[in-house]
């Protein structure tokens, strides 16, 4: 058997690569002396066949790393590995790494990798052959010839370019659909089908995604490339085109001849539009896999029209879920569009999609295609549509809804609807906070006159809002102070505020009222309720429901606190945190749960200036329909934000309250603050007492003058608001 293996490896032998010798020759050095040294170290076993292997002086690259394959398979990996380190220490190039391994094949190169004797050098050398040889495959230069190449009257030429082009998967996909756009070029089109039909997945992806919008010519082509993969997952993106009476009769007869071979028969309409909204149904509920999906990702491909050429783009795998439902809804909608459930997901998937797609923190303008074509549909229609999507907890598709049926609905039609609330209202209930507020904002827009059900509702749910923006907040809930200070301490470190409560019912309080809160630790032994009954509680909220909940515990308690949260998809148990650095890898942790759906900062401030605008609104129009005292104590926290401070105080300049009057006064006092927030507050306070009267006691307005006459030694500007505000005292009578 030996001398059987060194005949082969002397054969190999013979094949010498020019280029390859003459660079690695070139990037060799003379020995120094501690390399004579190192190699005098490893002592030559007493074996003819190494002598024999050793004596044939294996120079190049490919030499070398045969004649150590076959060195660690006889058992001397200690001679072998001097020979791969030396070609790594040559530091080829890409071109001359390339060349290595097309000289030495997939199998020796696979075999290299394997050779757990030459580790970790044979699998460093066989990875950077590898990425050199894909890397070469996929230049885009290379793929033309070798598309041209398939017509050479050689049949070694033609398989060689068949497979170079399959080797350069995603690089090749493109310039081959190309050519099948390409009326032109039919002569080369039977050859290229067949080139991307042994493609496999990543062509079949790349084929039912161009074919979406792909002109009838081009989709013939596809059709007949997919039947060549006798695939029969294709069937289903052919229905739209086999089953209606629509479109191109050519491409029609080709989808239901692809259809009868893959799966045996066209179904009839209705069992079509059956199978397609089911399939869209699971895409849209998220409980269907994409194919293609990678690391939580799938490369997306689509036909671009206007460029001619087919486009990829790589997407998160819930993306690409939303798009097939889309397309399914929509395939299954211009085969029924008289079905109302239909009508309401295909809606409801079209601007769920659209939405995800413009960033949910912007949002969709009239221009956008989703939009245009949802305004199409009567008021019904979009009301329906908005109880499917907020059913199927399709929040996103849900905010757009409310605020197209706000710009186009009455009070009439959509508030007052009976006993019960509208969906509307409901909305407004909704544990996602921006379908909460674009609801809101709605309602306003509608100015309706008189109460509806769940009026009462939306001061109280506007002021949530506009005490947001201020800070980034946890909150923790922990029966120990000590424990308490020490998670408080290490979220301090990563910018965080963090407000404790010693038991659950205090810390349900505290997170109801936080429109800052951005997630909540819990210590495993937290009592009054206990943290079973704590989460649920939370989870019922709709202000807390979508909120990152950590249980943290002590050891012995973990497999309890993880068996706890395995039916909470937003909540995850850890050890309790030793430092500041395990604290910011938990909480890294739990900003991985839904991270499209938390609120940053800026959104949050975002939102509640919109809030105190619609409450300046309402106090100036619906002050008799609404308690907007219900609000009054949220919008005196925005009173002092900077951002947010004119907005509050305009609120504020319009409630008829001594609250509102003494916190305008308090806050126009303090020199400490900037001057554009006194001024605004002073502003507000004089149109409210313009308005209402001195709502000041005796005891508030002498404590005003004691502040003038304290100010000598202040600022003109403080000593000239101040002056302002006793004008304004002496000037108007007591309340009226």
């Amino acid at each position: 058997m030996m001398v059987r293996r060194f005949a082969v490896f002397g054969f190999a032998f013979a094949v010498v690569a020019v280029s390859a010798t003459l660079a690695f020759s070139a990037s060799k050095k003379a020995p120094d002396k501690a390399a004579k040294a190192e190699s005098s170290e490893v002592p030559m076993p007493d074996d003819p066949a190494v002598a024999a292997i050793l004596a044939a002086k294996p120079t190049t690259p490919s030499e070398c790393v045969r004649a150590a394959s076959v060195l660690a398979e006889l058992g001397h990996p200690d001679v072998a590995r001097p020979l791969v380190k030396k070609v790594l220490d040559a530091k080829l190039d890409a071109a001359q790494l390339a060349a290595l391994g097309e000289e030495l094949g997939s199998a020796a190169l696979t075999s290299l990798a394997n050779q757990p004797a030459l580790q970790p050098e044979s699998r460093q050398l066989a990875d950077a052959i590898s990425a050199a040889l894909a890397a070469k495959r996929q230049d885009i230069k290379r793929i033309g010839p070798w598309i041209a190449q398939l017509q050479d009257s050689n049949a070694e030429r033609r398989l060689q370019a068949l497979a170079n082009l399959q080797a350069a998967g995603d690089a090749a996909i493109g310039p081959l659909v190309q050519v099948l756009a390409d009326p032109s070029r039919t002569a080369e089109q039977a050859n290229v089908r067949t080139v991307l039909a042994g493609m496999g997945q990543t062509a079949f992806c790349a084929l039912v995604g161009v074919l979406e919008d792909a002109d009838p010519k081009l989709a013939v082509q596809i059709v007949k490339t997919l039947v060549e993969m006798n695939d029969r997952k294709a069937a289903i993106y052919l229905l739209g085109a086999a089953v209606s009476d629509q479109g191109d009769p050519e491409l029609r007869r080709a989808a239901i001849e692809a259809i009868e071979k893959l799966s045996g028969g066209v179904p009839d309409r209705d069992a079509a539009v059956t199978l397609l909204m089911k399939t869209a149904m699971e895409y849209f509920d998220g409980r269907r896999l994409v194919d293609g999906e990678v690391d939580g990702h799938v490369d997306v491909w689509r036909w671009d029209e206007q460029k001619r050429a087919a486009l990829v783009r790589r997407l998160d795998s819930d993306d690409a879920a939303r798009a097939l439902a889309v397309r399914w809804s929509g395939d299954a909608y211009r085969l029924a569009p008289e079905t109302p459930d239909l009508r309401s997901l295909s809606l409801a998937a079209l601007l769920e999609a659209a939405a995800y797609a413009n960033g949910l923190d912007r949002p969709l303008g009239d221009d956008d295609p989703a939009v245009a074509a949802a305004k199409r549909f009567d008021l019904k229609t979009l009301e329906r549509a908005l109880v499917y999507a907020m059913a199927h907890q399709r929040t996103a598709a849900a905010t757009v809804l409310v605020g197209l049926l706000g710009q186009s609905g009455t009070a009439e039609l959509l508030l007052n609807q009976g006993d019960r609330p509208s969906p509307l209202v409901l909305a407004v209930q909704s544990p996602d906070r921006r379908l909460r507020l674009a609801a809101l904002e709605a309602i306003v827009r509608l100015k309706p006159e008189k109460p509806f059900p769940g009026s009462s509702t939306v001061p109280t749910a506007l002021g949530y809002f506009a005490a947001g923006g201020a800070f980034r907040l946890a909150l923790i809930g922990a029966p120990g102070a000590v424990e308490a200070r020490d998670l408080a301490g290490m979220l301090a470190a990563m910018g965080v505020k963090a407000d404790t409560a010693a038991n659950g019912r205090e810390l349900l309080q505290l997170a109801v009222r936080s429109p800052d809160c951005e997630m909540i630790w819990i210590d495993y032994s937290i009592q009054r309720p206990t943290v079973a009954l704590l989460l649920q509680e939370l989870r019922r909220d709709p202000r807390t429901a979508h909120l990152p909940i950590g249980v943290v515990t002590r050891a012995g308690f973990f497999a309890e606190a993880e068996r706890l949260v395995a039916g909470d998809p937003r909540s995850m148990a850890f050890a309790r945190p030793r430092d500041a650095d395990s604290m910011r890898w938990q909480a890294q942790q739990l900003g991985t749960i839904d991270p499209r759906e938390q609120v940053p900062l800026a959104a949050r401030r975002r939102e509640a200036a919109v809030a105190l605008k619609l409450l300046e609104e309402l106090v100036r129009s619906s002050g008799k329909l609404y308690d907007l005292r219900r609000a009054e104590e949220d919008v005196l926290v925005a009173l002092y934000h900077p951002q947010l401070s004119p907005l509050a105080a305009a609120v504020l300049s319009r409630m008829n309250s001594s609250e509102s009057q003494q916190a305008l006064v308090d806050l126009a006092s303090r020199s400490v603050l900037p001057l554009e927030m006194r001024k605004a507050a002073a502003a507000a306070f004089r149109e409210n007492v313009e308005r209402f009267g001195t709502r000041l006691t005796s005891r508030q307005v002498l404590e005003q003058y004691r502040r003038y006459n304290n100010s000598e030694r202040q600022d003109a500007e403080t000593q000239r608001l101040l002056g302002l505000i006793l004008d304004c005292l002496e000037a108007s009578p007591k309340h009226r």
